[in-house]
């Protein structure tokens, strides 16, 4: 009996009065198999045994024209939406809000271009040499921290924006500040760590607030100091790359166009209040194709240790035990640049990324390419504490 007739017979045995357990059982069949072709049969279709084609009913090339409409209202709804997305992946969502069965993405994207509603974009090329990124697999895994600035208050001066975005989930933290020092910084990362969780990893740029001193590149700044005092792994993307950083440069762009340059702001005070409006429903609202539609609250972990909002950071901060890295290039110089301080590599390692580690419990510096340790080496470091005063706190 072929599976058309076990169809037929299933379906009349149901005419006939017998349970449908009964009946999908004996056949050695699934409760969902026996209903998705009772359902088939209820619809009237003359030939309802035979399997539906599985091709897609839309396709980019064909689509009516009251759904193209609907794409390009929708975006344009979007577009006059404070801090709202306005790709593809949003309009879809939208439209399925409406009660719209939405095409496929690739068709919204072909009639966003079609309708001249997107503008493209350069993609970074990679220059074909292996990166030693870390690949974040749940929520507070690692941190991208970046200051954003300057940006100018008609009415009220400049600002800068201390942002910080986890990379598993995109949950977002942003914090304006009037300078960029090192104590703002501080200031700005308890509050990320207090709002986002404490993070195994922090990925910074090398600015001087964020290192230290070039001086003394030994005895390490504010931040790896309250970093390695938390527990936090800081690390330090390649000198003058940084794209490395890319997760969170792309939510610069979004903080400036969805946020700072869609509205006006009349003072400081009112960028610091509404920044936290934004952070809420940026978390709340905006789906990433990479999150696989998800916000970041539905793509965030669970159990995440935060740090309390009564936290003290100890009036003198010494260097804790722990780890700092550091991603370096090594050009045809050979040479590896720790903080300003040169250290010579071997000749195999031209052109090459190597991942530089400082472990402070031993004072030494371990090079490793490809995951391999190819040079270790003692890297003392003082005992020297920051004194830090109530108003720095």
């Amino acid at each position: 009996m072929d599976e058309s007739e076990i169809k037929k017979q299933a379906i009349s045995r149901y005419e006939d009065g017998e349970s449908p357990k009964q009946i999908y059982q004996s056949l050695g069949k699934s409760k969902k198999w026996f209903f998705k072709w009772l359902n088939r049969y209820k619809e009237g279709n003359e030939n309802w045994w035979e399997e539906l084609s599985r091709r897609p009913h839309t396709s980019k090339q064909k689509i009516g024209k009251d759904m193209e409409q609907a794409i390009i209202d929708t975006r344009k709804e979007l577009e006059r939406t404070l801090y709202a997305q306005i790709g593809a992946l949003n309009i879809s969502w939208h439209l399925e809000k409406q009660g719209i069965g939405p095409p496929p993405i690739s068709t919204i994207n072909y009639v966003l271009k079609r309708n001249s509603l997107v503008k493209k974009r350069k993609k970074y090329e990679p220059k074909g040499t292996d990166y030693p990124a870390l690949k974040a697999t749940y929520s507070n895994f690692i941190h991208q921290f970046y200051v954003v600035g300057p940006r100018y208050l008609k009415t009220d001066g400049r600002f800068y924006s201390a942002n910080a975005i986890d990379t598993y989930d995109r949950r977002c933290c942003i914090n304006p500040v009037r300078r960029q020092t090192k104590t703002d910084i501080m200031a700005s990362l308890l509050r990320c760590f207090t709002v986002l969780g404490i993070p195994e990893y922090l990925q910074m740029d090398n600015k001087l607030p964020m290192r230290g001193s070039n001086r003394y590149p030994h005895s390490f700044g504010l931040v790896i100091r309250l970093c390695l005092y938390l527990g936090i792994q800081p690390v330090f993307i390649p000198i003058g790359e940084p794209w490395r950083n890319g997760i969170i440069e792309r939510f610069n762009d979004v903080f400036d166009k969805s946020f700072f340059r869609s509205q006006y702001f009349k003072s400081f005070y009112q960028v610091v209040s509404q920044a936290k409006g934004f952070e809420s429903f940026h978390d709340k609202n905006h789906r990433y194709s990479t999150l696989e539609g998800k916000t970041p609250l539905e793509k965030m972990t669970g159990n995440l240790k935060y740090l309390p909002k009564n936290f003290k950071v100890p009036s003198r901060l010494g260097i804790s035990a722990g780890y700092v890295h550091l991603v370096r290039f090594i050009r045809s110089n050979r040479i590896l640049d720790i903080f300003g301080e040169k250290f010579a590599m071997p000749v195999e390692l031209e052109y090459e990324y190597v991942w530089a580690t400082i472990d402070t419990e031993e004072e030494t510096l371990s090079v490793y390419h490809d995951s391999v340790l190819v040079d270790k080496m003692d890297y003392p470091l003082p005992k020297t504490y920051i004194q830090l005063s109530k108003i720095d706190l």
